[in-house]
């Protein structure tokens, strides 16, 4: 008892900004804790490890997730939402509005339906805000524009702002979506960079992160995965302009703190 009632403590609202990027092996999920304790999911990696991390992070009798977020519809990002959706009470849900034919896709949308949890389609002219200093600057897609784009470069990239800080997620867009994103005129300044595409050298662009300028870049991927990324020349790009990465193939779980 007592060490449960020592971890529930620990996990009480501190006034600050908490982000998980969860160690799901090769893909990508994105726990953040706001200052009042509201929780966003943004996605749910390849298997079902994010559960076990929203057992950990979230305290024991707390089953409400304010947002959770898709980024697209991938399975290295959406495996275990499904699930997320059955046991988690989730107050809103944010998608690209790209389709792609996955079961695990069609499962999380049959949940949404049966449960009538609100959807919102991301758009630039979208933001949410979560009455505690914490918002979500919706960057892309543009409606008009999806039918264009694989579903890769239809991701959801959500700018996260919190006082000073803001942390950008940009799913996994390629060069095609940064280029577009760059001519919308979009502010997309962040302290702290997911880096696209898991490290992709298709993402990255020189252009895309002069524009970002983040003094971290953050790397969610597998342990020697069958993709090599991050990257080498992704890497090497990132240290020739002076930006630190992390990843989590190295490190597992990345957790960062925010004060305002």
């Amino acid at each position: 008892m007592g060490v449960l009632v020592s971890r529930e403590y620990h996990l009480q609202p501190d006034g600050q900004l908490h982000v998980h990027f969860l160690d799901v092996q090769q893909g990508d999920a994105v726990l953040l804790i706001t200052p009042s304790g509201k929780q966003i999911l943004i996605d749910g990696g390849p298997n079902m490890e994010t559960l076990e991390y929203l057992g950990r992070f979230l305290p024991f009798f707390d089953r409400q997730i304010e947002l959770l977020v898709l980024t697209h519809p991938h399975e290295d990002h959406l495996t275990a939402l499904p699930e997320v959706l059955r046991r988690y009470q989730i107050a809103q849900v944010l998608l690209s509005g790209s389709d792609a034919p996955s079961g695990r896709y069609a499962a999380m949308l049959h949940e949404l339906s049966a449960r009538k949890i609100p959807v919102i389609l991301a758009g630039p002219q979208k933001s949410i805000v979560m009455e505690d200093g914490v918002s979500l600057d919706c960057i892309w897609p543009r409606a008009e524009e999806l039918h264009q784009l694989d579903p890769n470069n239809a991701s959801v990239v959500v700018r996260v702002l919190f006082g000073k800080t803001a942390i950008l997620l940009p799913g996994d867009i390629e060069q095609e979506a940064e280029r577009a994103i760059l001519l919308s005129g979009k502010n997309v300044r962040a302290t702290v960079l997911k880096v696209p595409h898991h490290g992709s050298s298709s993402s990255s662009s020189t252009g895309f992160l002069l524009a970002v300028r983040p003094e971290l870049g953050i790397v969610s991927a597998g342990p020697e995965n069958r993709f090599s990324f991050p990257h080498s020349a992704i890497v090497e790009r990132y240290e020739k302009m002076g930006i630190p990465l992390r990843t989590t193939a190295k490190e597992g779980t990345i957790s960062l703190t925010f004060a305002r």
